[in-house]
């Protein structure tokens, strides 16, 4: 009935719990190994489907990092022209860049009292990381602004012979191996003088083939600026 009640093809996800009478549960049930009821073929196979790691790249991430999100309308924001609790928006944007770029992948995710290791892989390119397309338009050639900004905070304007350079090169990646129970770190890192990749897992030195650079167990990305 609960199944019927919830419309064709039944609602993504039914979680049933059943309150037997002591009497009852006594005379259907023998023992408690009797209790278990074997999961259908088709829960198994969702099971399987929702465990299955995807992959993204690390453009996507600072996509979703620095997008517009709209506020909940218990975050609306007293308009100071008319006086009207608005519901607007929020976005994130990059202002400047370091010579250092370091990223810090977020590889664990609380679930009510619980945090679970993500395993996703995520692509991040090994040379010509281009960051320009994450920085927010502060201004143009001539001087003139992109954007309404506030006439209190405007924006800083880089002097006109000031490059703007946005290409980094990785030279390093921290590794967490395990869960959250236990893990081991390890490390890749770029040698500068043969330009060659090299493993590091405490005092084992190996070299490594640029595929192998980027796994599933990588956490913290080390980039430089190509030009600093």
């Amino acid at each position: 009935r609960a199944l019927q009640m919830s419309g064709a093809g039944g609602p993504p996800h039914v979680k049933l719990t059943v309150e037997w009478d002591t009497s009852t549960k006594e005379r259907l049930f023998g023992s408690i190994q009797e209790e278990v009821v074997q999961d259908a073929e088709s829960v198994w196979r969702q099971q399987q489907a929702h465990g299955q790691q995807h992959s993204c790249t690390l453009d996507e991430c600072f996509q979703l990092y620095t997008k517009e999100e709209q506020l909940a309308p218990d975050d609306a924001w007293r308009c100071p022209h008319c006086k009207v609790p608005q519901q607007g928006t929020v976005k994130l944007s990059l202002w400047t860049l370091p010579d250092i770029l370091i990223i810090h992948l977020k590889r664990f995710r609380q679930v009510a009292e619980q945090r679970h290791k993500l395993t996703t892989l995520v692509r991040f390119p090994l040379r010509g990381l281009d960051m320009a397309p994450h920085v927010a338009q502060r201004g143009q050639p001539g001087g003139q602004l992109l954007g309404r900004w506030a006439p209190w905070q405007p924006p800083l304007r880089l002097p006109p012979g000031c490059p703007r350079d946005h290409l980094y090169d990785l030279y390093a990646v921290c590794n967490h191996h395990g869960s959250m129970q236990g893990g081991h770190y390890t490390a890749f890192c770029c040698n500068a003088l043969d330009g060659r990749w090299y493993s590091y897992d405490d005092s084992r030195v190996e070299g490594v083939r640029e595929a192998e650079v980027s796994t599933r167990s990588a956490y913290i990305l080390f980039y430089q600026r190509r030009h600093a």
